[in-house]
């Protein structure tokens, strides 16, 4: 078996747990996925800051075209 289809039967394995832990109940997962969101609203918060500042980040610092990158042109400020 190659391990591409490895991992696929063990996605498939782990999505079809999941399922039958909430019964196959998409309502119930969600509303287990919303619990499970407010208990960790920290670290969300969290992420979304690293988020804000990784877009500033690329913002400030864009990165070359393809065409640059090939040149070995460094970019325009």
């Amino acid at each position: 078996m190659k391990a591409a289809d490895q991992a696929i039967k063990e996605i498939r394995a782990v999505r079809h747990r999941i399922s039958e832990e909430h019964g196959h109940d998409v309502a119930k997962y969600i509303a287990d996925l919303r619990a499970e969101e407010r208990q960790q609203a920290a670290q969300l918060k969290c992420g979304e800051e690293l988020l804000a500042r990784r877009n500033t980040d690329r913002k400030k610092y864009p990165t070359p075209s393809i065409e640059e990158r090939a040149l070995g042109e460094r970019p325009k400020s």
